[in-house]
């Protein structure tokens, strides 16, 4: 099950085929917010020969298991640097596991069954990409001891959460309403599952509740009453031994909460068995983790490491980059919001003739580009791209890949 950067690539390459403008079909409810990224005051504001570094952040695999030791639920819990808030984002336990050619499909849920929370891990840090910097699993009874500090919160649920009694009776977990629910209910609601009903129909009610944790979050505020927008540098990482300091750590910040969209794998070839199966979308993980979780992510390929800024409030637009990135083989570390104002062209800011090569031929997905030679350096990143108003033209023209599904050997 060893997962190799042909397969990360051959998902990126299906991204990129079966997208088409998608600009213009933004994921309901998904929103790059400021805790998600790693922001700057603006995208060309680094002071001349400087060196930055990618700022630390931390990752929790944080497994939801009901009585009877299934997976009911699994968030990666991503502390902003700082320590302060951070990302709450919502994986199925359906999804994929990215297994060998020639494997039987497998879902994560499955390989948790099977081997725990160790192949658990496993299977998630080869999904996305990255490496976890703590994993846990927890009961009913230990979620809502993390969640006691939240109180109650405020929460609307277009469809009830239907769980299961001790004689296997369906009842009613939480109402379809506008109402306010403990930590007690969220445990119990993301716990609550029925047999035969598809994970599909509950994933929306799963994103509520963990959206019902994070409006516990604070906003975040300098400890010395500096304005953080305009802040240089960071606070170290603190340490965060156990899954209660990381909770801890959320709260102490924004919190955003994002999830990913599944789409259901019902065809014979991909899905023999049947079973309740979702695919995750290449792109659409790329840009979450080099958009919260720049420093954990693993090189997938021997091309240069590239930075995107992005001056516009579209998660699609930044999807679309890094997909056609990843594409051509760059490995994308490290995906910012920025506040600037876009400008026309997009720029690739380059520090030597090889970054330059080889950023010459992404114009073929990106559209025309600017070169501009840099003495700035972020440490680990070998070009820096902002996108203008024409990589948003280029698409709105339709532009498109020819490519071909033949999996690398």
């Amino acid at each position: 099950m060893t997962a190799i950067p042909a397969r990360r690539r051959r998902r990126m390459m299906a991204a990129v085929i079966s997208s088409v403008l998608t600009v213009i079909a933004l994921p309901s409810g998904i929103v790059v917010g400021a805790n998600s990224l790693l922001n700057e005051s603006g995208g060309n504001k680094v002071d001349q020969g400087v060196v930055v570094d990618i700022p630390q952040t931390k990752v929790n695999l944080l497994a939801v298991v009901n009585a009877n030791k299934e997976l009911t639920a699994i968030a990666l819990l991503a502390v902003a640097p700082g320590g302060n808030g951070g990302t709450i984002i919502s994986v199925p336990v359906g999804a994929a596991a990215d297994v060998a050619k020639g494997e039987a499909p497998s879902r994560l849920a499955d390989g948790y069954a099977e081997g725990g929370l160790d192949a658990l891990r496993f299977d998630v840090e080869n999904l996305f990409n990255i490496t976890l910097d703590f994993a846990d699993d927890v009961t009913t009874a230990e979620l809502v001891a993390l969640l006691a500090p939240i109180g109650t919160q405020p929460v609307t649920m277009t469809q009830p959460i239907i769980g299961t009694d001790a004689s296997n009776k369906p009842v009613v977990v939480i109402p379809a309403e506008s109402t306010t629910v403990t930590g007690q209910q969220i445990a119990d609601g993301l716990v609550a599952t029925q047999k035969g009903i598809p994970e599909s129909s509950r994933l929306a009610q799963v994103k509520a509740l963990w959206s019902a944790v994070a409006r516990a979050g604070v906003a975040a505020v300098p400890s010395d009453g500096s304005d953080a927008s305009t802040s240089t540098s960071l606070p170290e990482m603190p340490d965060l031994p156990t899954t209660q300091s990381y909770f801890e750590a959320l709260l102490r910040g924004e919190i955003d909460v994002w999830q990913f969209t599944a789409t259901v794998l019902a065809d014979a070839q991909r899905n023999p068995a049947n079973i309740d199966l979702y695919s995750l979308d290449g792109g659409e993980i790329l840009m979450v983790m080099a958009s919260v979780l720049p420093g954990s992510l693993s090189l997938t390929s021997n091309g240069i490491a590239v930075m995107v800024d992005v001056p516009f409030g579209s998660t699609a637009i930044a999807r679309e980059a890094v997909t056609r990135l990843a594409y051509m083989g760059a490995n994308v570390v490290l995906v910012r919001q920025v506040n600037d104002l876009p400008v026309e062209r997009t720029v690739a800011y380059y520090n030597d003739d090889l970054a330059r090569g080889e950023a010459e031929t992404f114009a073929t997905l990106l559209g025309p580009l600017e070169y501009v030679s840099t003495i700035d350096v972020v440490t680990g990143v070998n070009l820096r791209i902002v996108l203008g108003n024409d990589f948003v033209a280029f698409l709105g023209n339709g532009a498109t890949t020819s490519t071909t599904t033949t999996e690398p050997k």
